[in-house]
């Protein structure tokens, strides 16, 4: 899901729509592309910013996933060819949920050289709306109520958008892009910011 809003003066959403694949949404001119899916990868050790989103959202922490090390990505279609991988590195295996995103994750690192491209994570960003970590579960009627709700407060015309809780998802990333775009943006971890082996910033920007 994409979603883009134009901040040039009050902030309008101009589209949400489901991108697949990602490179095209690459071609628009759009000044950032937070995007919910990690970017920096780490070799071996959990990543430091994945830790501390999951502290920022306690007692939600579990709404953050870690990240798998980069040796797992070269088993996108094979479970345990993944699991395996990442065990010989980081010591742990990788859950069914992490490992079904391998592919997705792949693409975002195929183009994740494009300094546009910023990782968020939705449950962080509605955490900062509201103050501190929503306790209604995204997928309930009523977390979906409360989501919309703070959203309006950024785009007050916002009418209740389609595809689920992905299309909520996909605003809170486009209130993190414009937070970035204006320097409001919180980054995890505090302070420097390590990278990985080939360069990229492992940090989440909310």
């Amino acid at each position: 899901m994409v979603a883009t809003v134009d901040i040039t003066s009050s902030p309008r959403l101009e589209s949400l729509e489901y991108v697949a694949p990602l490179r095209p949404a690459l071609a628009a001119d759009l000044a950032i592309i937070a995007i919910d899916m990690p970017i920096g990868l780490s070799d071996d050790a959990p990543r430091t910013c994945d830790m501390a989103a999951r502290k920022l959202l306690q007692p939600h922490g579990s709404r953050v996933f870690p990240a798998p090390p980069r040796a797992a990505l070269a088993h996108a279609n094979d479970y345990a060819a993944a699991c395996e991988a990442a065990l010989s590195v980081s010591g742990k295996s990788l859950s069914k949920q992490t490992w079904n995103l391998l592919g997705a994750i792949a693409e975002v690192d195929a183009l994740a050289d494009d300094p546009r491209l910023v990782e968020c994570h939705p449950e962080m960003a509605f955490a900062l709306m509201n103050g501190h970590p929503l306790d209604e579960k995204k997928k309930t009627p009523a977390g979906r109520d409360v989501r919309l709700e703070l959203l309006r407060r950024w785009l007050p015309d916002l009418a209740d958008p389609a595809y689920g809780d992905d299309g909520l998802d996909a605003l809170a990333c486009a209130w993190s892009a414009a937070r970035i775009v204006t320097g409001e943006a919180m980054t995890l971890p505090h302070g420097e910011v390590p990278r990985d082996a080939v360069g990229r910033p492992m940090r989440i920007c909310a």
